[in-house]
């Protein structure tokens, strides 16, 4: 597996994509050039687009194997615009022995080893997502037999995806002794939505949102110890993933989400549900890449 760090210049117009590929053949400064021309949030951090896994980095970038750290690229032109890639560094990781599951593993369970089952399931089996998140009873089993698929297909892609992948939790007990200790770089972020969020929060978290979203990743440390909070503990092993792929080096998810500290630990805050079968809810899609 290989995993890509990369800064760009991103930018609507070819004549600006073609005048900073000559400034930066002519040894203009990389960030100089970034500040210039690109119109990407990602310019405010020097055009840093933090890590990216081998199937996001392949389809901008081609070949992996062909690029070596410190190559331009570029300009690159996709929907979005005009790309020109700087590779900062290469990460080769050796895949680890998988985690066996089998048919009775909790979907629950493979969503914590797995943030993105969901997508994997949907690009191999088209099983879609369900909005609200797996239910506690759901199995591997129950889920192949609702979409009628082969479980043994099923099983061994999961296996194969899982690769020793664990999760970081943090219980909501361990969460109050950490904030009660007084600590000041802890980080709380709350990815749910905003009528979630009004109606049950944590003291000192902050609601991250498409708006804001370039503004706090940029402003915390990426060693910083980051807590995510959402609403039953489905939504932020994506978000954790992400965060990881983007330099963050301490990400921790609250085990249960708000759910689980309402009922464990303030249980004044109100509690709430989600209807699955609301066709017109739908998730903010707060960690898509602005480009």
């Amino acid at each position: 597996m290989i995993s890509v760090r990369a800064s760009q210049i991103f930018t609507n117009e070819i004549d600006d994509a073609v005048a900073a590929k000559k400034q930066l053949d002519a040894g203009t400064p990389f960030t100089e050039v970034v500040e210039k021309y690109s119109t990407c949030p990602s310019k405010q951090n020097g055009g840093d687009l933090g890590w990216m896994p081998e199937d996001s980095a392949g389809a901008l970038m081609g070949d992996l194997s062909e690029i070596s750290q410190g190559a331009l690229l570029g300009p690159l032109h996709t929907p979005y615009g005009y790309h020109i890639i700087k590779i900062t560094e290469i990460r080769v990781e050796e895949s680890a022995e998988p985690i066996v599951f089998n048919p009775d593993t909790a979907m629950t369970e493979v969503n914590k080893v797995l943030p993105e089952v969901h997508t994997l399931l949907f690009k191999k089996f088209h099983i879609g997502m369900p909005v609200s998140g797996y239910k506690p009873d759901e199995t591997i089993f129950t889920v192949c037999e609702k979409h009628d698929k082969k479980i043994g297909e099923v099983l061994s892609l999961l296996n194969q995806e899982a690769g020793g992948k664990l999760l970081p939790l943090i219980t909501p007990e361990e969460l109050k002794s950490q904030i009660e200790s007084g600590r000041t770089d802890l980080v709380l972020l709350d990815i749910r939505e905003k009528w979630e969020y009004d109606i049950a929060k944590i003291e000192g978290a902050t609601l991250i949102t498409r708006d804001n979203c370039e503004n706090v990743l940029t402003t915390t440390p990426k060693d910083r110890e980051v807590v995510l909070i959402d609403w039953k503990g489905d939504r932020a092993p994506s978000f954790q993933k992400w965060l990881g792929e983007r330099g963050f080096t301490n990400v921790k998810c609250l085990e249960g989400g708000i759910d689980a500290w309402s009922e464990k630990v303030n249980t004044h805050l109100a509690r709430y549900d989600i209807d699955s079968e609301d066709d017109d809810y739908r998730y903010e899609d707060i960690f898509d890449d602005p480009q």
